[in-house]
C-alpha cells in the first residue's frame, strides 16, 4: 500500500490548477476528483501509521481509483500517458 501511495503521489499531478467553469458533470470534474483521491491517499497514510494493514481488496480498489482517475485526466488533455 506504501508503495501504491507513493506512485500515486509521483505521477499523479495534484497540484494541477483549473480555470474554467463547473461543467456539472461531477463524475469527471478533475478538481473533485483529485480532491476525493487526495483524502482516500492521506486516509490510507494515516491508518497506516495506525497499524493498519490493508487488504487486497483495499489494495485492488485504491489502485483502480487511481487508474480510473488518471484516465479521466489523460481524456481531458490534462496529462500525458504514462510509459509502458
Amino acid at each position: 500500500m506504501e508503495d501504491l501511495i507513493k506512485d500515486a503521489r509521483g505521477k499523479i499531478p495534484f497540484n494541477l490548477s483549473f480555470s474554467g467553469n463547473c461543467e456539472g458533470r461531477c463524475e469527471e470534474c478533475p478538481y473533485k476528483l483529485l480532491e476525493y483521491l487526495d483524502m482516500d491517499l492521506c486516509s490510507w497514510e494515516n491508518r497506516l501509521k495506525k497499524g493498519e494493514i490493508p487488504s487486497a481488496a483495499n489494495l485492488y480498489a485504491l489502485a483502480s481509483d487511481c487508474k480510473r482517475i488518471y484516465a479521466i485526466l489523460l481524456k481531458q488533455g490534462l496529462v500525458q500517458e504514462l510509459p509502458p
